[in-house]
């Protein structure tokens, strides 16, 4: 379902995405509202699960996990739920998006290296009802976003 979100609650939420940590005086301040009307509008946003978490986000390469892949799998019908949990049930794996066409699963994972990557393609393969996994290293990260624009 979706949320009716009005100016203030839109303004809240781009604020928070840009900086989480971002006093709610300064929110209040930039939308002439009180910070109680800010801290009772961020509660209904919580309750609601408009905001899901607070989160830091890293730098993959700076804490150890140099090698970005997309991995994509071919799951047999009948074992597409448990094998599909079974992939977003690894450390490695970040996103996991069921998908139309050739491939019925496509993940981002986050490898130490290209044989970590490796290896976690044949733990993949290894899971039942796992047809084919096809693996790509990103050579490059050009764009991460982790925000709407509201």
């Amino acid at each position: 379902m979706v949320e009716e979100l009005d100016v203030i609650d839109r303004t809240i939420l781009n604020m928070l995405q840009q900086d989480a940590r971002v006093p709610f005086s300064t929110i209040a301040q930039k939308l002439s509202v009180s910070e109680a009307t800010i801290r009772y509008r961020v509660k209904q946003l919580e309750k609601t699960k408009v905001i899901k978490n607070y989160t830091t986000l890293l730098s993959p390469a700076k804490v150890g996990f140099s090698t970005t892949g997309i991995m994509m799998v071919k799951i047999d019908p009948e074992k597409f739920d448990s094998a599909a949990d079974q992939i977003g049930a690894q450390p490695e794996t970040y996103h996991v998006f069921q998908n139309t066409g050739e491939y019925d699963v496509v993940s981002v994972v986050h490898t130490r290296d290209l044989e970590h990557l490796s290896e976690l393609r044949k733990r993949v393969q290894a899971i039942a009802g796992v047809r084919d996994v096809t693996v790509s290293a990103a050579t490059r990260i050009i764009k991460i976003k982790t925000s709407f624009d509201l």
